[in-house]
């Protein structure tokens, strides 16, 4: 449907410089959705859509790249783990910039739609709900690369995020959040959303009861709250689903395009850019063997090294079953019941491992069940844009070894990320303390 756009040109001028010094969001005009139908077209919008940074991707330990150590771009400094993703002030910030201009996206929704001038009240609360949701994402993935792991003994004091809720862009910018005051956010829009979502929708970009509940799922993985994570990953895998049988393909082109993928649970697509043709490090690699037809499937050689293939369709950074399956048995092994997480993982190997050489899987105990738990993670959701969120939860309690950038002319160590290192944070970007200049920074 057409979305009513009011372009203002002379106030869009004068209020530049404040947009600017409004976390760096610059619409170029006014949105005045009226009816129902004009909000539900923001929700259908890129801004609404594309919500994943593919920076994200920079800083895991999956990636490998061939980068000039003397390069700034945003790609090399995250590569390396630089304070600052963008250095450029006069350009928008990464990571930031995009996802607080759908975070004004998701709040142009929220705060009107309930006055649109046609609908129902359910219809209305409905749109409400996806765009609540839509928000606790954006949150998500802006305090996992500007905020500190999530620890309970510091979060009150740990400096989260600037929680926007405003579309008037001559409002303050609001000041940092603590980390547990931005989670709390995070889950009381989840929450408040969940009873007006519907159980389906009209697509997987959409959202659904059972996204927001794989959503509530991934935010309490990692905040450690291990009975609230099963709870929502329990409610996640009631949702109707299939499992792929890779056994059943003979290519990576007979796979089902994401959209239509049954093992997607919420699609998000990348702000810009793919993992297509990223190089898997020698780390990564050390997981595959060559039964995995994981690895046959969803890699491809190029001059570079061994890259990701580029698989049918737009590439999903949502929520996944498999995900769900394996933050599951994650849960389970921490409970001590190895059995029964192995049970979960030798489900999913199955359809994953060539059947000539499969093999179950057997634990000793809970941590050993563990270690494989998320071997296995790191093979599935490989490149999902998760390994960063699950970096972070884990150099939390002393899983995360240290983490080397291998010069590959010199073998040399261009970079390092040890464990518990104050880089897995990056500091607020410069065009945003430029603008507001008394914004807490994460570095004295």
């Amino acid at each position: 449907m057409k979305i009513r756009y009011i372009v203002l040109l002379i106030l869009v001028a004068n209020l530049f410089s404040a947009c600017s010094k409004f976390l760096d969001v610059k619409p170029k005009g006014i949105v005045i959705p009226e009816k129902l139908a004009d909000y539900e077209g923001v929700l259908n919008a890129p801004a609404m859509n594309k919500t994943f940074p593919i920076n994200l991707l920079d800083f895991a330990d999956d990636n490998f790249n061939k980068l000039d150590q003397l390069s700034q771009s945003a790609t090399a400094n995250g590569y390396y783990w630089r304070p600052i993703i963008t250095v450029n002030e006069n350009a928008s910030p990464d990571v930031w910039g995009a996802l607080y201009n759908s975070i004004y996206s998701t709040n142009v929704v929220i705060n009107g739609v309930m006055k649109a001038a046609d609908g129902t009240v359910a219809q209305k609360e409905r749109v409400k709900a996806e765009a609540l949701v839509v928000r606790a994402y954006c949150y998500l993935n802006l305090l996992t690369v500007f905020g500190k792991a999530y620890d309970p003994a510091t979060a009150a004091t740990d400096p989260g995020l600037p929680l926007v809720t405003s579309i008037n862009v001559t409002d303050k910018v609001p000041a940092r959040s603590s980390v547990q005051v931005t989670l709390d956010g995070i889950i009381n829009d989840v929450s408040t959303a969940i009873p007006a979502l519907p159980e389906s929708n009209i697509n997987r970009y959409r959202v659904s009861k059972y996204a927001a509940y794989s959503l509530l799922s991934r935010v309490y993985l990692y905040m450690a709250n291990y009975p609230k994570a099963k709870e929502y990953t329990d409610l996640a895998l009631l949702a109707p689903h299939t499992l792929l049988n890779y056994n059943n393909y003979t290519a990576y082109t007979q796979l089902p395009v994401y959209d239509l993928n049954p093992e997607v649970l919420w699609q998000r697509s990348a702000i810009s850019g793919s993992p297509v043709f990223m190089l898997y490090s020698a780390d990564l690699k050390s997981f595959f063997d060559s039964s995995d037809i994981r690895y046959q499937f969803l890699t491809v050689t190029n001059n570079n090294g061994l890259g990701r293939a580029s698989l049918p369709g737009t590439y999903n950074f949502g929520t996944t079953f498999p995900e769900m399956y394996l933050t599951k048995a994650e849960l389970l092994a921490r409970e001590g019941k190895f059995n029964e997480a192995m049970a979960i993982v030798n489900d999913l190997r199955k359809k994953r491992i060539k059947t000539a050489s499969y093999a179950d899987q057997t634990a000793a105990n809970g941590e050993d069940a563990l270690l494989k738990v998320l071997a296995e993670r790191r093979r599935e959701l490989a490149y999902s844009g998760v390994r960063w969120f699950d970096m972070k939860r884990l150099d939390r309690e002393g899983r995360m070894p240290e983490v080397r950038r291998i010069n590959p002319d010199t073998q040399g160590v261009d970079a390092s990320l040890p464990p518990h290192s104050p880089k897995y944070t990056f500091e607020i970007p410069v065009r945003v303390t430029l603008f507001n200049p008394g914004m807490e920074r994460n570095f004295k």
